[in-house]
């Protein structure tokens, strides 16, 4: 079963320092947290890994926020559990599965230039996006299904042009190898997505401060 833990990363910091939180993380991981040089980007890293370490103690894999490597690209790795995280707004998400690979991302709902980011995407897709009734959901419709790709991938941002998608196929095949895409709900001001080669049911779990923070 793949595992979805979020919370409202407002709450957590109305309650904690950042450099509360930073203390209770691994040394490697409090230097990660310390190059950030927005307070609001490192409270967001340093919740995710709590969401992390959380969602391993719940599945019975112990805190193994120590054994984190990086791959290319930077993309964080565990030993034998895939996980990911995303944020946007006030919102941070893990996802973590026992199988296979794994990416998701979500994005606050907001007003924004839709043409500076017309690279991202493929002509079909960007034509797809503005012929749309509503090219802004539209437009997060794609971008969430795609980062979510690229992120099972392990490949950055420069990759979103060269995948094409359908945004109503759950389905997605690059280089021989099936994936399949999921909408999450995360209310009506959020979009979401996550993205798996394995096949499995999805939970959703949402994590209070008191318990991500004890």
């Amino acid at each position: 079963m793949n595992m979805i833990y979020h919370t409202n990363s407002l709450l957590i910091q109305e309650k904690y320092s950042l450099a509360e939180l930073i203390e209770r993380m691994p040394e490697a991981i409090q230097q990660r947290a310390l190059r950030y040089k927005f307070e609001a980007d490192g409270y967001q890293f340093v919740i995710g890994r709590l969401l992390l370490k959380y969602g391993l103690m719940e599945m019975g894999r112990g805190d193994l926020l120590d054994h984190i490597t990086y791959l290319k690209n930077d993309k964080p790795h565990l030993e034998d559990i895939s996980f990911n995280i995303s944020h946007s707004g006030n919102m941070v998400v893990c996802v973590l599965a026992e199988q296979g690979q794994i990416g998701i991302d979500i994005e606050q709902h907001k007003q924004i230039k839709l043409s500076d980011f017309e690279a991202f995407f493929t002509p079909k897709e960007w034509v797809n996006i503005n012929k749309s009734t509503s090219p802004l959901q539209k437009f997060f419709c794609y971008w969430t299904r795609k980062e979510s790709i690229i992120k099972a991938l392990g490949v950055n941002l420069f990759y979103l042009h060269q995948i094409e998608i359908d945004a109503s196929n759950e389905k997605f095949s690059q280089n021989g190898q099936r994936w399949f895409l999921q909408d999450l709900d995360f209310g009506q001001y959020y979009y979401g997505c996550l993205c798996t080669d394995v096949m499995e049911d999805m939970q959703k779990v949402e994590v209070a401060a008191e318990l991500l923070c004890r």
